[in-house]
C-alpha cells in the first residue's frame, strides 16, 4: 500500500511539473506578447504618427487615401507596406529594459510610432535597430522585443518604419509620354525663345521667335536635329525628384537670383 501511495505521488508531481511546464511555456509566452506590438486590424487606422529627434510625419486617411500631414497625396504603397509590417510583427526574443546592451552594439535613432483610430492609440513603441536586428518598446513597458516579420525575412524594417516624411512622398514631377506632349517651350536667359508643337499625328514643328518675326521650321528638316528633338520629348517620362528644395518658384524669379535662368514649359494634349 505504501509503496502504492509513493507511486501516486510520484506520478501527481510530474504531472503538476508538466502544467508548469505547459504554462511557463516560452513559445506560448511570446505569443501572448505578440499584442503588444503587432496591429490587430490595420483597417481601422485613420491616422499614424512617426517621430524621431529630429523628423516627424503624420500620415492621416482620407477616404480611401493617406495624406502627408493632411493635405499632401503620398506614395499609397509606402504607407500600406508600413500597415502590413506592423500587423506580421512577430517577437523572436525578450530582453529587460533595464538590461545591459553590449557595448560594441550600433543602434539606430529611436523613432516612436503610434496608430491611431479617431483620438484612440490602437498602438504605440519605440522602434529601433540594433546591429540589425530590430528593436520595439511599448510605452511603460519593462520589457524590450526583438521583432522580425512573418514572411518577410528579409525586410529592411527599419526603411519601412521611417520617421522621415520625404520617404512617403510620391517623388513623381511629371509623367508624359512623348505621344502626349502637345508642345515644349523655351525661353534662353539671352531672350531668344522657341517652341516645339507636336500634332495629333506625330508630327513636330519648331517655332523660333526673335523679337521680331516668327520663323516656322519643320522637322525633320535640313536646319534642324531631328534625333535631338525627338530626345526632348521623351525626357518627361517619370520624372522623380530626390527632395524638395524647401524654396518657392517665386523666389527662383526674384531679383535676389543673379544667375540667369532658362525656362522650360510643357503642355499635355489633356
Amino acid at each position: 500500500m505504501r509503496k502504492r501511495r509513493t507511486i501516486l505521488l510520484i506520478v501527481s508531481l510530474l504531472a503538476v511539473l508538466l502544467i508548469l511546464l505547459l504554462i511557463k511555456d516560452p513559445w506560448s509566452t511570446l505569443g501572448k506578447e505578440s499584442r503588444k506590438v503587432a496591429l490587430r486590424d490595420m483597417d481601422a487606422v485613420d491616422r499614424i504618427v512617426l517621430a524621431d529627434a529630429y523628423d516627424s510625419t503624420v500620415l492621416i486617411r482620407v477616404d480611401d487615401s493617406w495624406l502627408l500631414f493632411g493635405e499632401e497625396t503620398c506614395n499609397q504603397a509606402s504607407v500600406q507596406n508600413l500597415l502590413i509590417a506592423a500587423g506580421r510583427l512577430q517577437i523572436s526574443s525578450m530582453v529587460s529594459v533595464d538590461g545591459d546592451e553590449d557595448p560594441g552594439a550600433e543602434s539606430s535613432e529611436t523613432r516612436r510610432i503610434t496608430w491611431f483610430k479617431g483620438n484612440r492609440a490602437l498602438l504605440s513603441f519605440d522602434f529601433s535597430s540594433v546591429s540589425g536586428k530590430y528593436l520595439v518598446i511599448p510605452p511603460r513597458s519593462e520589457r524590450a522585443y526583438y521583432v522580425t516579420v512573418s514572411g518577410y525575412p528579409d525586410l529592411k524594417l527599419d526603411k519601412v518604419f521611417s520617421s522621415a516624411s520625404n520617404h512617403y512622398r510620391e517623388h513623381l514631377l511629371i509623367d508624359l509620354l512623348p505621344s502626349e506632349i502637345s508642345r515644349i517651350g523655351i525661353a534662353l536667359p539671352s531672350g531668344e525663345a522657341f517652341q516645339f508643337i507636336q500634332d495629333s499625328a506625330g508630327n513636330i514643328r519648331m517655332e523660333k521667335d526673335s523679337g521680331f518675326d516668327r520663323e516656322i521650321i519643320l522637322v525633320p528638316g535640313e536646319d534642324c536635329n531631328d534625333l535631338a528633338i525627338r530626345l526632348l520629348f521623351s525626357y518627361f517620362t517619370s520624372v522623380r525628384y530626390e527632395m524638395r528644395a524647401g524654396i518657392t518658384s517665386e523666389s527662383l524669379s526674384g531679383s535676389g537670383i543673379n544667375v540667369p535662368m532658362a525656362t522650360l514649359h510643357v503642355v499635355s494634349f489633356s
